[in-house]
């Protein structure tokens, strides 16, 4: 059995199925109270002899604290994300790793046991690229739910401006989403070229890739125009059958 210190604060509903998660892959939690205490009992995640586990949902900024606290004191700093809702620990979750555990490590066997089966986890990046590529690949998920209402049954006008509206305000977010990761964590500024490092880096690739495939903010209103007139011409032919 492998000891794991844990630490458990605030609102964290994910923490208690994570736990049971590594019971079932025989990673026992260690005693309470068991080894000197090296972090903050408020920070959420896993800590390890070798290495923490962050499992925070906070600002960035707090992520950066906490990651600075861990160097200081020689432990290595692990960044943990993904969308983990009550039903994740029996149905499946998204795991996202930044800056992840050495091969060999207990941290590393930890992450492994979390996970659906050993290296079953994204490995995004340096810290900080975790919640990029959550925050990013959630918005995506929700524009393709949310494209086209759900079916009740009723006949109804497809109200296509709104939606379309609210598609590209939701684009509008990520492509600033994506240029704040760029320009924050890469140091890249327009036109975006890729580097080597960038190249190797899964949240830079995916943030390049946004700003690639999103339209000029500039030609939202002319595709509308472009959109509207094709509409028109649709239902004029169709009135003239």
């Amino acid at each position: 059995m492998m000891d794991v210190f844990y630490r458990i604060g605030g609102q964290a509903p994910h923490l208690p199925w994570f736990l049971r998660r590594l019971e079932a892959q025989g990673l026992a939690a260690a005693p309470s109270g068991a080894g000197a205490a090296r972090l903050p009992a408020s920070w959420i995640g896993l800590e390890c002899a070798d290495g923490w586990l962050d499992l925070g949902r906070d600002g960035d900024q707090a992520l950066a604290e906490r990651a600075g606290h861990c160097r200081a004191i020689g432990l290595p700093f692990s960044e943990l994300a993904g969308e983990w809702a009550p039903a994740s620990g029996e149905h499946g979750f998204m795991l996202l790793a930044g800056n992840p555990p050495s091969p060999g490590s207990s941290a590393r066997a930890v992450l492994d046991a979390l996970a659906p089966q050993p290296g079953c986890w994204l490995n995004s990046g340096p810290i900080h690229s975790a919640r990029f590529c959550q925050r990013a690949l959630s918005a995506l998920l929700h524009a393709g739910l949310s494209s086209l209402p759900e079916p009740d049954g009723q006949p109804r006008a497809l109200e296509w401006e709104r939606q379309v509206s609210r598609q590209w305000q939701l684009a509008d977010k990520l492509r600033q989403l994506a240029e704040a990761y760029l320009a924050e964590r890469m140091g890249l500024l327009p036109p975006y070229e890729s580097t080597p490092e960038a190249a190797a880096h899964y949240a830079a690739n995916l943030a390049r890739t946004l700003l690639l495939t999103l339209p000029d903010p500039s030609r939202w209103e002319q595709m509308r125009d472009a959109l509207e007139a094709c509409l028109n011409d649709a239902s004029r032919i169709e009135k003239n059958r």
